[in-house]
């Protein structure tokens, strides 16, 4: 076995003219001590002994800086943060960039240290998967002598979506301390692909992608799950094939919408013509991580047909009610569907750990799938020519029921959903 240790080490560097030098060092338990070292013929001449080089590793400074406190082991922290002039707090794990409007953000990040400067070299602030975004990142404010400062972050070329990123900040300690912060915002908007075929939506630190391909993925959630609408025309099942037409019906800084088209197609992927047409009305807005959906079933056939639209079916482990967790009431050899009722709201457990779970809400009737999914009973009836049948529903990802209840109400507050009245 070898073993590591140091009996006498000599260093010579070349330094400025002068007689002799402090040199400091760390010690075994962390602290710091010096040495003074001689300058001969321009060269600076360091013994090494044991008590410098604890575990055969030395940690020398030479020439410190005025500035440089040596016995410095904490990393960074944050002054304050601001977003297009608006402040953000800075007390969390995660920086909540919140959610920005148009295709431009400036950031402005507070730092300091206890007791040295930042490194501006080493300060950076990046963008996961976001190749069409460009980053400036200005740090001409960090840096010696002063241990406090800001960088400024400009951001442009963003589009509507949630974007993930990091911020990282070091001190010029002589052993860097370094902290990284997890950065989170969304780009509220409405964004539609060239060939019309998928939109984008984000709203309050939610993005959903409404699109075409198959007929089990129609609405993309930030669960990871996708959501479809299945509308019963006269005994047929029919899903979206393609949108026809795709508007923005209302743009606002505070509220976009969208208007989604499509043709329809039958169970077996059969192109049905003249019988029926979708409409998916989608909303998003700045104060609400929640997407507010409005679906048409449109009888575009030249008689009367029955009309019967559901959207589901949801998977989770578990769901909540505003009566607390949900026992399973259907499945194995019971029933394979069964009511849940009206009751206002759902909660669905997340699958996959570190995905949220999500709200669901409608004033229309819930029900259980096989005791493993959730899906959701519009009113149905006969439709006559051009007539159609609508459900309302909104989803957001919420981590908890409380949470989920809290967004909830805070859309009923606003008039956004509509409460089921008791009894019903």
């Amino acid at each position: 076995m070898r073993t590591l240790g140091v009996t006498l080490l000599v260093i010579c560097l070349t330094v400025a003219v002068g007689y002799c030098d402090t040199v400091y060092y760390r010690t075994a338990d962390g602290s710091w001590a010096s040495m003074e070292a001689a300058v001969e013929d321009g060269r600076l001449h360091i013994e090494i002994g044991p008590q410098a080089a604890p575990n055969g590793e030395a940690v020398l400074v030479i020439n410190k800086p005025e500035w440089m406190v040596l016995d410095d082991t904490d990393a960074p922290t944050l002054l304050g943060l601001k977003v297009n002039g608006e402040a953000r707090p800075t007390s969390t794990d995660t920086l909540q960039l919140g959610c920005l409007s148009g295709d431009t953000a400036d950031v402005v990040i507070g730092v300091k240290d206890d007791k040295n400067p930042i490194d501006a070299a080493g300060a950076s602030f990046r963008l996961g998967d976001a190749h069409d975004v460009t980053v400036e990142v200005d740090t001409s404010g960090l840096g010696p002598p002063k241990t406090s400062g800001r960088m400024v972050v400009k951001m442009s070329g963003v589009q509507a979506g949630q974007y993930q990123g990091t911020l990282r900040l070091s001190d010029m300690a002589p052993l860097s301390n370094s902290r990284s912060w997890p950065v989170s915002f969304t780009v509220m908007g409405i964004s539609v692909s060239d060939d019309k075929q998928s939109v984008s939506l984000a709203g309050l630190g939610a993005g959903y992608l409404m699109a075409t391909g198959t007929k089990e993925q129609q609405l993309l959630l930030p669960n990871g799950l996708w959501a479809k609408l299945t509308s019963n025309m006269g005994g047929t099942y029919l899903y979206p094939r393609e949108f026809t037409d795709v508007e923005i019906i209302k743009d606002t800084e505070q509220e976009k919408t969208v208007l989604v088209t499509a043709n329809v197609v039958d169970l077996e992927d059969n192109p049905t013509e003249g019988l029926g047409k979708l409409e998916y009305e989608l909303t998003v807005r700045s104060d609400t991580p929640a997407l507010l959906v409005t679906t048409r079933s449109i009888n575009i056939s030249d008689k009367d047909i029955s009309n019967s639209p559901n959207w589901g079916w949801l998977p989770c482990p578990y769901y909540c009610t505003p009566e607390g967790q949900q026992e399973w009431s259907s499945g194995g050899d019971k029933a394979r569907y069964s009511t849940i009722g009206k009751v206002g709201w759902l909660w669905l457990a997340p699958r996959t750990e570190g995905q949220p779970g999500l709200l669901w809400v409608s004033a229309d009737s819930f029900g259980e799938f096989m005791g493993g999914s959730i899906l959701l009973y519009g009113s149905g009836g006969t439709t006559k020519p051009g007539e159609f049948v609508a459900m309302k529903l909104a989803f957001a990802p919420a981590d908890s029921p409380a949470e989920a209840e809290q967004i909830y109400e805070d859309l009923v507050a606003k008039g956004l959903v509509t409460p089921v009245e008791k009894g019903e």
